[in-house]
């Protein structure tokens, strides 16, 4: 289970500021785009706003190009400007977009190209970022890589030690710890982070939950489990006092999880790796997903549910259909080990072959080998192939005492125990289970005291039993030619040495069945009281759950018939002002009773849908939006020539949002009717509502008419429904955009869940 350099090599301390720019608004940096009145100060804020794009999180192809348009923009008014600080960080910016695009040559030109402007320039600052963003297109997964990803982050922290800049010196000398982690190199690992984590405490910085979280994986790899649990606790107690809900928070969990399955606490140990699991799940992280999936595979490995790991690492392959070399390894020698553990030794023998020839193919040293190892010493014990087991033991011996990976070396020295006693190799069994002793106790202080004395007794009968063949291979050479007596009385001797044995042994058996016999008794009796609590409970359970259902349903009937009730008041009032409408004759008046009506349809229909559905807590709005449109098709007169285009994804909304966007989408669908268009004019209406990756809604309305008079500000020369819709806005604790592009667009932002 244990995948100390496999646990989430993503780095997650947080994003490095984009060459020392404030993170702004769109909104406001667009105002600032507006007001600039020089080149410096354009190319500046385009880079700006170009960087709060690729910065989101995700890897949103819209947001993306909408970076590089911005970079592009400032690129092409810098090509006049001609200034070289400027050039290195549009290039600078280009390399994050095409990372995050998966235009990997084309983003390693770019930041190739800055790098090489600011060498000759004094920037350190600005060429301390250059470098980690280089760093980034250096993979952890080959040696070479991993050599030259550190050597770049340590002339970023030179060059941040230059500008004095300790915040992004520390950073630097995380992610070189990190590294060093990823590398199996545990000594330089906690050097280094160690003196991140000194840096970030001298500049105030409280976020060190990373830190922390490295520091504690790093200890339980190296056996130090104390260690490791302090680190990994003070991880999450300050992700907690930080309000950390970021993906960092999967990977605390994940640690947590492997310290509490090598301290033997397995079920504490699923407990936090659930956690973690959820987490991944909620970000859509496949990585993570794959990295904690593979650490709950060992866990219900360990305690004996081959079944649910197979399932779940069926579960991951599904997810990640084209894992990279060294995913492949630990896929492959955790199937080993399920297949195993099922007896299934013909399906666990199909990976054999691919795992030894890679492993020939790798560094004697390299942590891979350490999973190669583990599975084939469990395979060939469990095929009873004794010599091959002793093998890889051996081997796993040399490489677990090379990187440093105490825990495993343990357990190896157990299974070469195994192999050796079959072997009948009884020094060497007495050598690597006193081994297996020491290292097991010094780790968990469990006594498992008798297992050596017993073999030690085997020793000593086996050395007996030789010692006396050998006396009476003399005795037999030395009186070959004596009595007949003599061979008769040592003839007799041997015989009731066999009896006595036989005996012995017998009497033996019989004592350890008449134990079983008793004990499996005990325990049946134990079995059936347990059952018959069990049936009392559910019973009870049972009963509990009839109430509530009943209750439930009360409850269910008495909501919709309020639902009802509300509708009908609402239909009540509009046939109230379709009366007053009858008596007056200012048209202002009339219109105000209109628009009224059809505010109060907006809510009428998402009460008789609520009311008419089984589900009476949630609005689907796609049936919502179209029911709205055909009710102001069949109120307004011209809607008919109007083409409405329905972009609404299925989305399903709490009541106490569907009023405000059912509101908000009566206002700006009846403006765009009434003002977009000239009369008998056709038009398109685009009415949107998607999510994004962050749990955010964004609904908008568009149409392609003539836009806003000139002069004309909605904000300060608005309607009452332009002063509604901001009012629902805010009650959405969304924000509200009004925007005239090819025709006006009314965009509303807000949380899927008001918090």
């Amino acid at each position: 289970m244990y995948r100390l350099p496999l646990v989430f090599h993503i780095m997650l301390l947080g994003i490095l500021p984009c060459m020392g720019q404030p993170e702004t608004s769109v909104p406001a940096l667009q105002r600032q785009l507006l007001k600039s009145t020089t080149d410096t100060q354009r190319i500046n804020i385009l880079l700006q706003l170009g960087n709060v794009y690729v910065n989101r999180v995700g890897e949103n192809t819209a947001d993306l190009d909408s970076g590089l348009l911005y970079i592009g923009q400032a690129a092409r008014i810098n090509a006049h400007v001609k200034d070289p600080h400027w050039e290195a960080r549009c290039f600078y910016s280009y390399s994050k977009a095409y990372r995050e695009k998966k235009m990997l040559a084309e983003g390693e030109a770019a930041i190739l190209k800055a790098r090489a402007i600011l060498q000759t320039a004094d920037q350190p600052e600005d060429l301390g970022d250059v470098l980690m963003e280089n760093g980034n297109y250096y993979t952890i997964d080959a040696e070479p890589q991993l050599e030259e990803k550190i050597r770049l982050y340590e002339e970023a922290r030179v060059q941040y030690h230059k500008a004095g800049d300790k915040r992004k010196e520390a950073y630097a000398i995380r992610m070189t710890g990190d590294c060093y982690h990823c590398w199996g190199k545990f000594r330089e690992a906690v050097e280094m982070l160690n003196k991140a984590l000194a840096l970030y405490k001298e500049t105030g910085r409280k976020d060190v939950q990373g830190l922390y979280d490295l520091l504690g994986i790093i200890a339980t790899g190296t056996g130090d489990y104390s260690l490791g649990m302090t680190y990994g606790l003070m991880a999450l107690k300050t992700a907690e006092e930080q309000h950390d809900s970021s993906l960092q928070l999967c990977t605390i969990y994940n640690r947590l999880g492997i310290t509490y399955f090598q301290l033997g606490d397995y079920k504490q140990a699923l407990e936090s790796l659930r956690k973690a699991l959820k987490i991944a799940n909620r970000y859509k992280d496949t990585a993570s997903i794959l990295v904690v999936s593979t650490n709950i595979v060992g866990a219900y490995l360990k305690i004996g549910q081959p079944e649910a790991a197979i399932a779940l690492l069926n579960n991951i392959v599904g997810i990640y259909r084209q894992p990279i070399f060294k995913d492949r390894i630990w896929i492959s020698a955790n199937l080993v080990k399920c297949y195993t553990e099922m007896h299934q030794y013909d399906r666990a023998k199909v990976f054999i072959p691919w795992l030894l020839s890679h492993s020939r193919e790798m560094s004697a040293y390299n942590y891979y080998q350490t999973m190669i190892y583990d599975a084939l010493i469990k395979y060939y014990l469990a095929t009873r192939q004794y010599v091959d087991a002793s093998y890889y033991c051996s081997l796993q011996d040399d490489v677990c005492k090379k990187i440093g990976l105490v825990n495993v070396l343990s357990d190896n020295y157990l299974r070469w125990f195994q192999a050796d006693s079959a072997l009948k190799n009884y020094p060497a069994a007495i050598k690597h289970y006193q081994e297996y002793k020491i290292m097991n106790d010094s780790l968990f202080q469990v006594a498992k005291a008798g297992q050596i004395a017993r073999l030690q007794v085997q020793f000593d009968i086996d050395k007996k039993d030789k010692n006396i063949r050998l006396q009476q291979q003399n005795i037999e050479l030395l009186t070959r030619q004596g009595l007949l007596q003599q061979s008769a009385l040592k003839q007799a001797r041997l015989t009731r040495n066999v009896i006595i044995l036989g005996a012995t042994l017998l009497l033996l058996l019989l004592l350890a069945g008449f134990s079983r016999y008793l004990t499996k008794q005990k325990n049946n009796k134990q079995l059936q009281q347990k059952q018959d609590e069990i049936y009392k409970q559910n019973l009870s359970l049972q009963q509990l759950i009839n109430t509530q259902d009943k209750l439930l349903e009360e409850k269910e009937w008495l909501v919709k018939e309020i639902h009802h009730r509300v509708k009908n008041n609402l239909q009540i009032v509009m046939s109230l002002l379709n009366t007053q409408a009858a008596y007056l004759h200012d048209a202002d008046a009339l219109e105000a009773i209109k628009e009224s009506k059809h505010r109060m349809q907006a809510i009428s229909l998402i009460h008789q849908k609520l009311y008419q559905s089984e589900n009476m807590a949630l609005i689907d709005m796609p049936t919502y939006t179209r029911e709205l449109i055909g009710y102001l098709k069949d109120s307004i007169e011209g809607v008919q020539r109007i083409y409405f285009d329905l972009q609404i994804a299925p989305v399903q909304l709490d009541v106490s949002l569907a009023v405000p966007v059912g509101l908000i989408l009566n206002e700006a669908l009846t403006n765009a009717v009434k003002y977009a268009f000239w009369k008998n004019e056709k038009g398109i209406v685009t009415v949107s509502l998607q999510c994004t990756l962050d749990s955010q809604l964004i609904l908008s309305v568009s149409d392609n008419g003539h836009g806003f008079p000139p002069g004309f500000d909605v904000f300060t020369q608005g309607s009452m429904g332009t002063r509604l819709m901001e009012t629902l806005a805010e009650q959405l604790e969304g924000t509200i955009s009004i925007r005239e592009e090819q025709g006006v667009s009314v965009i509303v932002s807000f949380k899927q869940q008001i918090g």
